[in-house]
């Protein structure tokens, strides 16, 4: 039997998706200790696709791609053990209790499973501490996180993860394995990979740039563009290659609109991003010019200057409108 198990690819730290927290207590509930027992026996051996569902409380504030953590409660070792995503919108169905009530269900996509009796997970004790003011043990299954305390336990999640591999079997799924790193750290490795021995008009490395950028994001999304924002345009590498890499449809549609066709007027182009109303794309344009500005101003390059200083302030102009 195993300990653990992964399922799933899908590994974003910070979007725009709501989190959900799914309480399970095996002694009440239909879904006994023992069916977790066989789901994992075979989920080791093959996939069971998207027909695992769940009841959702707070469903009408629930999407397709919301994430989720599980948390056991009740007796035992308590705590969360689980997370993923939803697959599906809210759906209205009988009570699995048989009672004859109707509730909301959404179907749900694990990325990894840790069994509650025979591994670590995170402990009621370690929420309590990190997020004292929600209730652990009580309450309805399928209460919405506020942003802050999803993302605080989106990084605990990431960090037991991390610490606790050993634990997990590897899982393929349509060709993919699960992979603990977050997008930031792909990010950073899939554009160094990219610009090695690439160099700027100063003989500086090129992936000093995009390293700058993506620091100067003010969200994990704008980071994660940063980095990549130059690999399209610059590079052999395609949009294809990154979907392939596993980063997400808003990362690539982001970076989508930053890649500059060279057939396209400059001017028009950053139109273009400022009309898309996608502040994470606008944002990091602005930081892209700003960088850009700074080492033209420093290595002497007159044109790049005036370029990106005509760029930067049309940008501004176009937000204080």
């Amino acid at each position: 039997m195993e300990l653990g198990i992964t399922l799933s690819i899908n590994k974003r730290v910070e979007s725009q998706h709501n989190t959900f927290i799914l309480k399970w207590n095996p002694a009440i509930s239909s879904y006994t200790m023992e069916r977790l027992d066989n789901d994992m026996s075979e989920w080791a051996d093959n996939w069971w696709g998207n027909d695992f569902d769940w009841s959702v409380y707070e469903w009408q504030k629930a999407h397709k791609g919301d994430r989720f953590f599980m948390v056991r409660v009740g007796e035992g070792n308590t705590g969360v053990f689980a997370a993923g995503r939803f697959t599906s919108e809210p759906y209205k169905s009988e009570d699995w209790s048989g009672k004859g009530r109707e509730v909301y269900y959404m179907q749900m996509e694990f990325e990894a499973v840790f069994h509650p009796e025979r591994s670590e997970i995170i402990t009621t004790a370690e929420l309590e501490r990190e997020l004292p003011h929600l209730d652990w043990q009580n309450g309805h299954s399928g209460q919405l996180l506020n942003k802050e305390d999803a993302t605080k336990l989106e990084l605990m999640w990431r960090d037991f993860v991390g610490c606790n591999k050993s634990m997990l079997l590897p899982r393929a799924v349509k060709n993919e394995n699960y992979d603990s790193r977050s997008d930031i750290d792909k990010a950073i490795e899939f554009a160094s990979k990219a610009h090695a021995a690439d160099y700027d008009l100063d003989g500086n490395p090129t992936i000093l740039h995009p390293l700058a950028v993506g620091m100067m994001g003010q969200t994990d999304t704008e980071r994660i563009v940063g980095f990549l924002h130059d690999v399209v345009e610059d590079t052999k590498y395609t949009f294809e290659d990154l979907e392939e890499e596993g980063f997400s449809e808003e990362v690539i549609s982001t970076l989508r609109l930053l890649t500059h066709d060279k057939q396209t007027p400059y001017m028009e182009y950053v139109e273009n991003i400022c009309k898309s109303g996608n502040r994470t794309a606008i944002n990091v344009k602005l930081n892209d010019l700003r960088h850009n500005l700074a080492r033209g101003k420093e290595g002497g390059h007159t044109r790049c200057v005036e370029k990106h200083t005509v760029a930067l302030a049309f940008i501004e102009a176009y937000l204080a409108k």
